[in-house]
């Protein structure tokens, strides 16, 4: 009876570690929603560049269709990337950015800072589970640098173009919990492709306790 015990542990042990696929300074990646071509993410130490590549229909109303590669934080958090999708693609609006969501479900509460295919930049954010997303648009368009930071119960958007000034704007009233996945994610917007983006000079920045 004790065998079968340690062997149930063990084998509980190392499923749990088989979920985990850590990437880079990420605690791990997953598909969000149903998407038809699984996603990858990866990490080169040597150019400190991340690259992901993912499906998915689209980012909008009550559900979300991406890969996105995370990690846990708690508290206030300032994210920084410079993020670029790779080739011409298929959709204007295929999608990269920083994304914090309080669950890996479809319809969760999230807030995400995205550029897109043809160059718009916004703020999404779903402030309860299960309702439509709502939509602030930068005037930067294709900007080189994405800044996402919580602040208390606001999130502040800074976006720029490098040599440039940042344009930055708060949203407020966010009634998230401490802890929330919090990472980089990729859509394709076409449900039946798999487009590619890179993130370079990544930094993830939290209070120190």
């Amino acid at each position: 009876m004790k065998s079968y015990a340690l062997l149930l542990v063990v084998g509980l042990f190392s499923l749990t570690s088989a979920a985990q696929k850590p990437v880079g300074i990420f605690e791990n990646h997953d598909d969000i929603g149903k998407v038809l071509h699984a996603g990858t993410a990866t990490y080169d130490n040597a150019t400190q560049t991340y690259k992901l590549s993912g499906s998915g229909e689209n980012v909008w109303f009550k559900k979300d269709e991406v890969h996105f590669v995370w990690k846990k934080l708690k508290g206030d958090f300032i994210l920084h990337t410079q993020a670029a999708l790779v080739g011409t693609g298929t959709d204007l609006h295929r999608k990269i950015g920083w994304m914090a969501r309080t669950s890996t479900d479809t319809s969760a509460a999230m807030v995400c800072l995205t550029v897109h295919g043809d160059g718009l930049t916004a703020f999404q954010y779903r402030k309860k589970n299960g309702t439509n997303i709502e939509e602030v648009k930068s005037p930067v368009i294709n900007p080189d640098i994405l800044q996402l930071e919580r602040r208390g119960r606001s999130y502040f958007i800074s976006v720029a173009k490098l040599g440039n000034p940042f344009w930055t704007v708060e949203v407020p009233d966010f009634d998230f919990p401490e802890e929330l996945l919090v990472g980089l994610f990729i859509c394709a917007h076409n449900k039946n492709v798999v487009e590619q983006g890179t993130f370079k000079n990544t930094r993830v920045y939290t209070a120190v306790k």
